[in-house]
Order: structure tokens, then sequence, then C-alpha cells
């Protein structure tokens, strides 16, 4: 199936990231999902989502303070070419 470019670059990145966190499972605890009993699988995955959660709101409070200082810098002409996306 060909994808639209950036649909296939977010493909990669997940990938990606399943590969090296199965590795990085097996490395830490020995064995496969697959060989895993006795976990509560739902529990697992909400532990997981609230995880992510509190990263992602951590990396807002980052681009918020980076944007800060952005706009500070433009009101004091500290920047001469600024492209934002």
């Amino acid at each position: 199936m060909n994808l639209p470019e950036t649909s296939q670059r977010v493909l990669e990145i997940i990938e990606r990231q399943l590969r090296a966190q199965n590795e990085k499972g097996i490395a830490e605890y020995g064995q496969s999902i697959d060989d895993a009993e006795g976990y509560d699988w739902t529990l697992e995955a909400l532990s997981e989502c609230v995880d992510a959660m509190q990263y992602m709101a951590r990396r807002m409070l980052e681009i918020e303070e980076e944007n800060k200082k952005l706009k500070e810098a433009l009101r004091h002409n500290e920047l001469t070419h600024l492209y934002l996306f």
C-alpha cells in the first residue's frame, strides 16, 4: 500500500519504538509478551497511558517555556529570522 510520506514516517517511528520496547522487555524480564503470565493487561495498559499523559504534559510545559523565550527574544529584537511551523 502506498502511503503519504508523513503517514509512512509515522509508521516507521512506531515500528522502531515497538521493536525497541520489545527488546527492552525481553532484556528486563527475560521473556516475551507471549510467555508472560499473571498480568492484568488492562491495568498494565492503563498504567502506561497514565505515564504517557504525564510525559506529554511535561513536554507541553517545555514547549510553552520555549515559546515564551522566543516571544521575549522577538520583543527585544534579538532574532532577525524566525520560522514557526
